[in-house]
């Protein structure tokens, strides 16, 4: 008689769908607030930026008008009356601006909206706070807050008034705060928001409020910039409502209901459903419910004398007889081959007497096509319930695409080792500690085991530095053993050995000559990258010097032209002339450096000439003085007593002189050098003439002193590598030196050595009839 079924399922399922429908009611009120509240954010924010951005285009306004009015003043294009009716009208159209007022150097009130004749109070404090930046920075600045007359919050825009470069006063325009928002602030952002403006501190300086509202806890906060000083802009949202959430959640519950019903609906017609299987269900018990026909494997049924009772599909389809043909069969079967009848007699005794071997019978068969197969075969006896033995079942799947496998992974396993043994590549496998060797090809014990190839330890294959790579199922390793003269590369990489334990497989590969060929490769690359820089950087400077040449040619010309077309006897401010005389000096000069370069870079031989050194070093030593002192360096010149002469491109020796001199500044600029000083020191010695050039900087470590010549080395961010090289090839180019010293007491010296002048030479270049 069945058991009866308990209800305890339903009850579950109806009390997990109470559950849910909870936990959904939850969740979606959550989720309607969280998109709700997400939603009012989103729109805060986007306003309070539009507000920000018509406050700062407001501001930007004025601003304009007060620059335009200053370069007015400055070019005395309006006066009093006219800056006061201005003022008058700014003031009508913006009631946020308190006072627009014309200020003098000394920060007196000259005109107002009230006064243009009499200068009025002096502004001081923090009234006076816009008008000190902007005549610091010479152009418009705000101010920070203050409080006014009236206790109200209001900060200053001040523009300054610039005659030929200095200040001559501005033009300062009064906000106060609280009129800003008030006339700013639209009434829909008013409505919705209490839009206020904080100080550093958090403290409200000014704030439009409508008392009949209270602020929520929604708000958003941006900086107030201009004017700025830590002034931020806050906006919160006054309290609001949901509009249509409960509707939504009145849907959403009936829908869940609905749902409710049509599963209870459901769980009773699925239990009649279910009991009527039941019933079904127990009709087919006993041998049918033993032969499932959807199994895999064969089964077949053995009565006690060996006939067969029952086949499965599996076993038909794998003999190709039907379940016709066999169920009623005695030995020997159909399927026996007439050749193994003595086996397959034995192995029916065997399953007949109980005998079963621990792997099963493995035992031919044929098809009824006549197609061999072999089969692995287990016997267990069919037992009745009331503890009878009926017969055997035995259950059988077709080995013998398995035996077909077998034997060629036997035969890939052979051809596997032939070519691991012909590798040239050492392989080997050790155990997880890395300490045992399971296995080794001849070249790795070659390799590896020169001394004994047939140990069975491994203790000295290397590992990763410092355990690195400990964990990594990968690893990779190159090493030398000899310092350098042979390389080896080592893969290795976890595997699962033969019985199942965790293994390393290494492969060992000698790669001296691949390291040796890589570092030839790369070393030509490195050679060739360098000389297409050096090309390029030639045909760069060629093309300036050629572009250049032509407007200094035509500055040359025309202030030459300037000065002698202006007449003698003509009154100029003073230094006009001078001026004109030293554009054309300049022009001339740098048309000179421009040609000098240009014959540099062609390799063409340089303009020597005999000159004075003196005179150079103290040309270049001018030329750098505007440098030194816009960063405060001392330079110093200290000249050789002796007098000499040489034959040189002063232009060029100039230029070598200029970039040591800029060197030093910046280098001790870069490391904030207290008290940087410049010293250039010219010796003249019995063959050749010696400059210095020593700074009192942080020196040269050894890792840029090595590298100071290197072409596109530099130490300086925005360095090309190239200034020092040049500097060098010019002095060998004058058959002199160029080196670099490092003092015990700190800071750098460079200098350079240039050969003195023969008495051959100088009568040479000396012009006819002089007389020496």
């Amino acid at each position: 008689m069945p058991k009866p079924r308990s209800p305890r399922y339903l009850l579950l399922t109806t009390a997990g769908a109470l559950l849910a429908l909870i936990t959904a009611l939850s969740g979606i009120f959550y989720l309607v607030y969280r998109d709700w509240l997400e939603g009012q954010r989103d729109s805060l924010i986007q306003e309070v930026l539009w507000l920000d951005q018509s406050l700062h285009l407001h501001l930007e306004t004025h601003r304009e008008w007060a620059e335009n009015t200053a370069s007015d003043v400055s070019a005395l294009r309006i006066n009093g009356y006219q800056f006061q009716q201005s003022a008058r009208l700014l003031l009508r159209e913006n009631p946020e601006l308190v006072e627009v007022e014309r200020i003098d150097v000394r920060g007196r009130i000259l005109w107002d909206t009230r006064r243009v004749s009499l200068p009025g109070e002096v502004l001081s404090g923090a009234a006076h706070d816009a008008l000190w930046r902007s005549s610091r920075l010479l152009r418009a600045a705000y101010g920070e807050p203050y409080r006014g007359r009236d206790g109200k919050y209001r900060f200053d825009l001040a523009v300054p008034i610039l005659v030929e470069g200095e200040y001559a006063g501005g033009i300062r325009l009064v906000y106060q705060m609280e009129g800003l928002l008030y006339n700013q602030v639209p009434w829909w952002i008013a409505s919705k928001y209490l839009i206020s403006i904080h100080d550093l501190g958090g403290k409200v300086l000014a704030s439009r409020f409508d008392e009949a509202e209270r602020p929520g806890a929604l708000g958003h906060e941006i900086s107030f910039d201009p004017p700025g000083h830590g002034l931020t802009l806050r906006a919160v949202e006054y309290r609001s409502g949901m509009g249509l959430t409960l509707p939504v959640l009145l849907g959403v519950v009936v829908i869940l209901m609905l749902a409710l019903l049509y599963s209870v609906w459901r769980i009773r017609r699925h239990i009649r459903e279910r009991s009527a299987a039941e019933r079904a269900l127990e009709l087919e018990m006993s041998l049918r419910q033993a032969m499932e026909d959807s199994m895999k494997s064969g089964l077949m049924a053995l009565g006690a004398s060996g006939d067969i009772v029952r086949v499965n599909r599996a076993f038909c389809a794998m003999s190709g007889f039907t379940s016709e043909e066999l169920v009623g069969q005695s030995p020997p079967h159909s399927f026996w081959p007439k050749a193994e009848y003595p086996l397959l007699h034995d192995t029916i005794n065997a399953v007949l007497q109980g005998i079963q071997p621990e792997h099963g019978f493995e035992v031919p068969f044929v098809t009824k096509a006549g197609e061999p197969f072999e089969v692995r075969l287990f016997a267990t006896p069919l037992v009745e319930r009331d503890g009878s033995q009926r017969g055997w079942i035995c259950s059988m799947y077709d080995i013998t695409e398995l035996k077909k496998k077998r034997l060629a992974l036997n035969a890939s396993h052979q051809r596997f080792l032939t070519v691991l043994n012909g590798l040239d590549a050492g392989v080997c496998v050790t155990d997880k500690g890395g300490s045992q060797l399971l296995y080794a090809n001849p070249t790795f014990s070659h390799l590896w085991m020169k001394d004994e190839p047939d140990a069975d330890c491994c203790l000295l294959l290397p590992r990763p530095p410092d355990g690195e790579g400990e964990g990594m199922e990968n690893q990779r390793l190159e090493f030398t053993l000899d310092a350098g003269n042979s390389w080896f590369q080592m893969h290795r990489r976890r595997i699962e050995w033969v019985d199942g334990q965790e293994a390393w497989l290494a492969i060992l590969t000698e790669v001296t000559e691949l390291r040796q060929r890589e570092e030839r490769e790369r070393a030509q690359e490195e050679r060739f990258q360098n000389t297409s820089r050096l090309i390029a950087m030639g045909e760069m400077a060629s093309s300036l010097a050629h572009e250049l040449n032509q407007p200094l040619s035509v500055i040359n010309t025309y202030s030459s032209g300037l000065q002698r077309r202006l007449p003698a006897e003509l009154e100029l401010p003073r230094g006009v002339r001078e001026a004109i005389q030293a554009i054309s000096e300049q022009a001339r000069r740098a048309g000179q450096i421009v040609n000098s370069i240009r014959a540099f870079v062609k390799k063409h031989a340089p303009q020597l000439e005999l000159a004075d050194p003196a005179k150079v070093v103290g040309r270049a030593v001018g030329l750098a003085e505007p440098m030194v002192v816009k960063h405060g360096v001392s330079l110093l010149l200290e000249p050789s007593v002796a007098a000499c002469r040489l034959e040189m491109d002063p232009v060029l020796i100039e230029q070598v002189l200029l970039n040591l001199i800029k060197n030093a500044v910046e280098a001790m600029r870069d490391a904030d050098t207290r008290r940087p000083q410049v010293v250039v020191r010219t010796l003249v010695g019995p063959s050749h003439w010696r400059v210095e050039v020593r700074d009192n900087g942080p020196g040269l470590s050894e890792s840029i002193r090595s590298n100071l010549f290197t072409p596109f080395y530099s130490s300086k961010p925005e360095g090309l590598g190239i200034g020092l090289n040049i500097c060098r090839s010019i002095v060998e180019f004058h058959r002199g030196q160029f080196g670099v010293d490092c003092p015990p007491d700190g800071g750098c010296v460079f200098w350079f050595t240039l050969p003195l002048a023969s008495l051959a030479q100088e009568e040479k270049t000396a012009p006819a009839g002089a007389v020496r």
